[in-house]
């Protein structure tokens, strides 16, 4: 029987709950839309990334869930979603694949303030993200 990753439900229920007609009022999903349902929303690695109610940032947890927006500002109401990312803390990662990045693999993210260290999987092709420090 195949399984849904724990961590997965709780992100994807989250955003399902925003309310249809503020996605359409603004075009689409947004940190400003994200923010008023409780979620955290903060700049780093040149865009704002958002983690669902109950997070804690810095992060600390084995594994924390993101969207993220191409956008400096964490209040915006028309930034574009670019995708989800997983961050893995360093010390569970055990070589598994990402096929979603250029490599096939996590990229090091290091410690995010909370004296963890990550790497990190994007949902999405970001080659240019990257490139840039993302």
């Amino acid at each position: 029987m195949n399984r849904i990753r724990p961590l997965t439900i709780p992100l994807v229920a989250a955003a399902l709950a925003l309310p249809t007609a503020a996605a359409a009022d603004s075009g689409g999903l947004s940190p400003k839309q994200l923010r008023d349902h409780g979620w955290i929303c903060v700049t780093a690695i040149g865009g704002v990334h958002c983690a669902p109610p109950g997070t804690s940032l810095p992060p600390t947890a084995p594994t924390v869930q993101l969207l993220y927006f191409d956008t400096t500002d964490p209040s915006s109401a028309d930034a574009t979603l670019l995708g989800a990312e997983t961050l893995l803390r360093s010390d569970l990662l055990d070589g598994q694949p990402c096929p979603t990045e250029p490599t096939g693999e996590y990229h090091w993210i290091g410690d995010l303030g909370g004296g963890v260290t990550y790497y990190g999987c994007h949902r999405v092709e970001l080659s240019p993200y990257i490139a840039n420090g993302g």
